[in-house]
């Protein structure tokens, strides 16, 4: 049954599909989409449950698109259990463009009998920086929930000396939520319902551990089934003569439609396909060169659509703009500071290195910045195509790519206390053609503000052409910048004291 759909999951070169920002806000859209296909799943009214529900034993297979490209798939599963139960269940693998592959499960149990109450439900999700757990239990009055966290300071968890940082969260809940909520959507669609009447449907969000509601209007009614659309995120639904999901897509996010492939035949396609679509081509030309780019204090890029799609047809915004000052931080030091699967903070190696070379003291913040970035370069040579997918990995041998030199200025930076983060985005290349490519790098929270570095290119305070990009607006503009319909137009700009 499908899930609500609100926002999440996006790079350039071999490499950079670690360009997501978080999972976590990536995760997001795909997880609640998924939560969404699953009340998409079954049909009608209590005395009718048992019998429709029995419409739905069996598996199938959804093909999960973004911007058009095959990413990943969603199995989902109906089943009778040997207590009598209804289980419904779901797994989500999505290879994103821009971000390490995200893998989620996630189960609920109904009665098998009025008034078909959930019972229990289990999510599961991880990723390369986290694994999270959430657990529901029926009890006499709600459901209690338990909600664990792991993340873990190797490239695997489970592998050889790898340690974990886990929190255990308890909650009650005092809301209720039956097959019948599940089903709320296939409930009020019969053949009688009026052409642009509206429907609201209900579906438990596992992961924020709360029961939401959804409003629909029914668009289209034919022998193939039923169209709907939500003004909530523009996003269209379209369901069989049983109510059973076929397709879903939403604007310049996900999609995910009905497949007869397996999921093994899946995972075979898309993973040349985003080889392919990360080979060195995605690059977006200036009509305009920029004059000593790496002086830049500020920059505005305008979009120029290319071909026939407008901007706003293509998902970007109108302009684009970066400035080499410090940002004020909104966000609080101490989640910067932490280790991750591609983060090994505080690893025998990390300290080793760091003591192999004599650092400045972290309230000379240029210093430090400089000192790091020599260490990292004294470490890694530029491998163009050759990622080394984590920081032990790239120090094992020797090179890397962008994304493994500001992961590994981050580990360094966190190491010795110092708030650090790798962001994404755009930043300006005059070789082997002026223009703006895919690149990962740093900022290093100081007295509120974060500072910018780039480690790859040398830059102890980065240039204005550097930037940083959303998750969404990222995803856009890569399948522009590959399908090579867009440039950019500087339109304002402005140089350091002393630059010109």
């Amino acid at each position: 049954m499908p899930t609500e759909i609100s926002n999440p999951f996006p790079s350039g070169p071999a490499g950079r599909h670690q360009f997501m920002l978080t999972h976590l806000k990536i995760t997001g859209f795909a997880v609640t989409t998924a939560l969404v296909l699953f009340w998409l799943t079954a049909q009608f009214a209590p005395s009718e449950l048992d019998g429709l529900m029995s419409n739905q034993l069996g598996q199938r297979t959804y093909e999960v698109l973004q911007q058009g490209r095959p990413v990943g798939y969603l199995q989902t599963s109906t089943r009778r259990t040997t207590d009598d139960h209804w289980e419904l269940s779901q797994n989500l693998k999505v290879d994103m463009l821009n971000a390490p592959t995200y893998t989620s499960t996630q189960v609920m149990v109904f009665s098998g009998s009025s008034p078909y109450a959930l019972i229990s439900a289990d999510f599961k999700h991880r990723s390369q920086t986290v694994e999270q757990q959430v657990s529901l239990e029926k009890i006499h009055r709600g459901y209690a929930a338990s909600i664990q966290r792991n993340a873990a300071t190797e490239d695997a968890p489970t592998g050889p000396g790898a340690t974990a940082n886990k929190t255990t969260e308890r909650s009650t809940h005092d809301w209720t939520f039956t097959l019948n909520d599940q089903l709320s959507l296939e409930r009020q669609l019969t053949g009688q319902t009026p052409i642009g009447s509206f429907v609201t449907s209900r579906y438990l969000d596992i992961q924020q551990l709360r029961v939401s509601e959804r409003e629909h209007q029914l668009d289209q009614r034919s022998p193939r089934g039923f169209i709907l659309r939500s003004e909530d995120d523009d996003s269209m639904t379209e369901l069989d003569t049983q109510r059973r999901l076929i397709r879903f897509t939403a604007p310049h996010q996900f999609s995910f439609r009905l497949t007869q492939q397996h999921q093994d035949t899946l995972h075979q396609l898309i993973v040349p396909q985003t080889a392919q679509w990360t080979v060195n081509t995605a690059v977006a030309p200036l009509t305009a060169d920029l004059l000593k780019p790496n002086t830049l204090d500020m920059l505005t890029l305008a979009l120029n659509a290319l071909g026939p799609l407008t901007l706003e047809q293509q998902g970007l915004p109108d302009t684009l703009s970066a400035t080499a000052s410090p940002k004020v931080a909104n966000d609080k030091a101490l989640g910067f500071l932490d280790a991750s699967l591609t983060l090994p903070v505080g690893h025998p190696r990390i300290l080793n290195l760091l003591a192999s070379q004599e650092t400045t003291a972290p309230h000379d913040l240029l210093s430090t910045s400089q000192q790091l970035i020599d260490l990292t370069r004294s470490q890694l040579l530029y491998a163009e195509n050759q990622p080394a997918g984590s920081v032990l990995g790239s120090l094992q041998r020797g090179r890397g790519e962008c994304v493994d030199f500001a992961d590994l200025f981050t580990t360094l930076a966190r190491t010795q206390g110092i708030a650090s983060r790798t962001v994404y985005g755009i930043a300006y290349s005059a070789l082997p053609s002026p223009g703006f490519r895919f690149h990962a790098w740093n900022e290093m929270l100081r007295n509120g503000r974060w500072h910018s570095v780039d480690p790859t290119w040398n830059q102890a305070v980065a240039d204005a052409t550097h930037i940083p990009l959303s998750d969404q607006t990222l995803a856009a503009l890569a399948t522009a910048m590959q399908r090579a319909t867009i440039a950019f137009t500087p339109v304002e700009w402005d140089y350091r004291s002393g630059a010109l």
